[in-house]
């Protein structure tokens, strides 16, 4: 009865400081107060002579791994726990507030301090302080690869959604890209000029790509996190994943388990271009990788050069970025 009591306080205590009455609580505070719970736990737990690392333990996964518990223990009926309740509240966090920026408050990634920033506070914090680098490591080392997996796969759900939307603008627009595509063969600006102009809906083809580049932004800097902590951890394995990676074939039709030893790679921030190789991967999952349209692309983006964008933008040497995040598109 005392050993069940305990761990049920321990999870009520972990579920209810995940948020402040302002909003989420950052990772790094919340990693603090969760070392001091369990710090009192272990003190309990050497003066009462009982064992409760192992139920501490099956709590940290319950709250961390989404989907069906018995993949991981066939013995336990998944009734019996929560799944993911902790992880999905806090990923959830980071897609509404950070990716998708619901409130409107100025998100921005800045390249020069590899975090975001935000214009007004996104609930009780500026994103700086809480969607930076070492935040995010906190998040890591709180809830581990399956945390890092949960919120890496909203991102893709987000992004092939976005990558949809291109796609479909593409098609809309194909013949005013191929004529554009051929006045830069032929050197001919009228005729390039008059193509532009027949390009539909510019501004929100551009707020797609700019917001499927913050995703990008933000899965790189989530894989450099969880690479770090992996190194600082578990050297040996972050050193094999390395050493692994430069001797992996390039094949086209890829395998599929080399495939997924690239996908491993790429989350740890130990692949050659994590951007090229994130992107890949949600196109060959949403079958679009072979779409023809997709070759139009960097028309489409050369054409964004001619949109009234630019001239309510502005560069900052300190952000390194600018401050419509247009560098995103990169």
């Amino acid at each position: 009865y005392m050993r069940d009591t305990i761990l049920s306080n321990f999870r009520r205590r972990m579920l209810a400081i995940l948020k402040t009455d302002n909003d989420l609580q950052r990772p790094s505070v919340l990693e603090t107060l969760i070392h001091r719970h369990l710090r009192i736990i272990n003190l309990v737990e050497q003066h009462v002579s009982m064992d409760l690392t192992q139920g501490i333990r099956e709590i940290f996964l319950s709250e961390a791994f989404c989907g069906p518990l018995h993949y991981l223990k066939p013995s336990v009926k998944l009734a019996e726990y929560a799944t993911g309740s902790a992880v999905q509240i806090v990923c959830d966090w980071y897609i509404d507030n950070i990716i998708k920026d619901v409130n409107n408050v100025g998100i921005l990634f800045t390249p020069s301090h590899k975090c975001f920033k935000s214009a007004r506070p996104v609930g009780g914090y500026f994103a700086d302080s809480i969607a930076d680098l070492a935040e995010l490591k906190a998040f890591v080392r709180l809830f581990g690869g399956y945390g890092v997996d949960k919120l890496d796969r909203l991102m893709r759900e987000h992004t092939a959604a976005l990558l949809n939307c291109i796609d479909i603008a593409l098609q809309s627009n194909r013949e005013a890209l191929e004529a554009i595509s051929a006045s830069f063969h032929s050197c001919d600006p009228v005729e390039k000029e008059c193509s532009v102009k027949q390009i539909v809906d510019m501004e929100t083809v551009i707020g797609f790509c700019i917001q499927a580049g913050q995703a990008l932004a933000f899965s790189s800097l989530l894989a450099e996190a969880a690479g770090e902590v992996l190194d600082e951890n578990v050297p040996l394995l972050f050193s094999l994943m390395s050493g692994l990676t430069r001797h992996l074939p390039v094949e086209i039709p890829e395998k599929a388990e080399i495939g997924r030893l690239r996908a491993a790679a790429s989350s740890i921030n130990v692949s050659f271009d994590h951007d090229t190789d994130w992107v890949r991967s949600i196109l060959v999952a949403s079958g679009c990788a072979n779409v023809g349209a997709l070759s139009l692309l960097p028309y489409l983006f050369a054409s964004f050069m001619t949109s009234s964008i630019w001239s309510i933008t502005n560069f900052s040497i300190d952000t390194g970025g600018f401050s419509n995040n247009i560098h995103c598109l990169a």
